[in-house]
C-alpha cells in the first residue's frame, strides 16, 4: 500500500524514521523498493504576492487558534509561522519558488512521489486559493 504522512507541524525531519521504518517493512515483505510510494501531506498556500504571503498569517491563525482552543494550545503566533515557512517547517506556505523548493527538499529526504498540498485552512478567499492552485499546478 502506497504509505501518505500528513505532516502539519513542527520540523518534517522527525517522520524520517516513521519512513525509514515504512521502507524496511516493504522491503521485508518482498516488494520492489523502486516502486514504493510514499506521500507528504502539509498545509500548503501559493502566491507569487509576499503581501498575500504574509496576510494569509492571519487567516491561518484564525483556523489555528479555533482548533487549539479545544486542545488546550496557547494561540498561534507569527514566529509559529515564520518558523513553518523556513525549509525545516512543516508549511510549505510561500512564494511558488519556495514551496518548490521546500517539497524537492521533502523528495530528498523522504523519496516522496508524491506531495498533497491542503490549500484552504482558514477559509482563505476562494481567489486566492484558485491563484494558490494555479501556482501550484504551472509553477
Amino acid at each position: 500500500m502506497p504509505l501518505v504522512v500528513a505532516i502539519i507541524g513542527g520540523m518534517p525531519v522527525k517522520f524520517k524514521n516513521l519512513i525509514e521504518f515504512y521502507k524496511q517493512e516493504y522491503q521485508k515483505a518482498g516488494h520492489d523498493v523502486s516502486k514504493m510510494q510514499i506521500a507528504i501531506h502539509s498545509h500548503t498556500f501559493v502566491s507569487d504576492d509576499q503581501n498575500v504571503v504574509d496576510g494569509y498569517f492571519h487567516t491561518y491563525k484564525s483556523q489555528m487558534d479555533s482548533i487549539g482552543a479545544s486542545r488546550g494550545w496557547a494561540p498561534y503566533t507569527k514566529m509559529q509561522y515564520e518558523g513553518g515557512r523556513n525549509k525545516e517547517g512543516a508549511l510549505f506556505i510561500g512564494s511558488p519558488a519556495e514551496v518548490a523548493d521546500k517539497i524537492a527538499y521533502m523528495k530528498e529526504i523522504f523519496g516522496i512521489t508524491r506531495f498533497i498540498g491542503h490549500m484552504d485552512i482558514g477559509d482563505p478567499a476562494h481567489d486566492l486559493v484558485m491563484k494558490s492552485i494555479e501556482l501550484l499546478g504551472k509553477k
